[in-house]
C-alpha cells in the first residue's frame, strides 16, 4: 500500500493521545419517575393500611366487605393479611396503571398503520394507472428542455 511518503519520510512520533474516555452514564429520568411512584405506593399502602385498621375499632361492627355473599371482618385481620391484601390491591392497580397506556398506544399504532398501508396502496394504484402519463411527460420534458452545452475538447 503507497502511503505517498517515503520510508524517510515516515515520522517516528509516538500516536496521538486518546480523547478522555466518557463520563458514565447517568441515571435516565424514568428510572427516578419509577422509583419515586414505587415509594408513594408504598407510602399510600402504609397509610391505608393504617386508616382501616384505626377505622375499624370506631363502630361496634367494625368494617367488613362483601365477596360472593360472605363477608369479611377487616377488624378481624391480622396487620399482615391486611397489608398483604392492600399490597394486592396496590400490585393490580399498578398492572392496570402501566397496561392500559401501553395497550392504547399499540391499538393507535396499528391505527396509524392500517391508514398508512391502505394510503400506500391507493397511491400505488394511482401511480400505476397514471403511468403512461408519466411516459408522456417525461417526452415532453425531454422534448422542451434546453439542452447541455457540450464540453470542449482541449487540443
Amino acid at each position: 500500500m503507497n502511503s505517498g511518503l517515503n520510508d524517510n519520510e515516515l515520522s517516528t512520533s509516538p500516536p496521538a493521545p486518546l480523547p478522555p474516555a466518557a463520563p458514565p452514564r447517568q441515571r435516565r429520568f424514568w428510572r427516578w419517575a419509577l422509583l419515586l411512584l414505587l415509594v408513594c405506593g408504598m407510602l399510600a399502602l402504609v397509610a391505608s393500611a393504617l386508616a382501616l385498621k384505626s377505622l375499624s375499632g370506631l363502630s361496634g361492627n367494625g368494617l367488613h366487605i362483601n365477596i360472593d355473599d360472605e363477608i369479611v371482618h377487616v377488624g378481624s385481620l391480622h396487620t399482615g393479611t391486611a397489608l398483604l391484601a392492600l399490597g394486592a390491591v396496590f400490585a393490580i392497580l399498578l398492572t392496570v396503571l402501566c397496561a392500559v397506556p401501553v395497550i392504547v398506544a399499540l391499538a393507535l399504532a396499528a391505527a396509524a398503520l392500517g391508514i398508512g398501508i391502505a394510503l400506500l396502496a391507493v397511491l400505488t394504484v394511482a401511480a400505476i394507472a397514471l403511468s403512461p402519463l408519466w411516459l408522456l411527460a417525461l417526452g415532453v420534458w425531454w422534448a422542451v428542455r434546453p439542452a447541455k452545452p457540450r464540453p470542449v475538447a482541449a487540443a
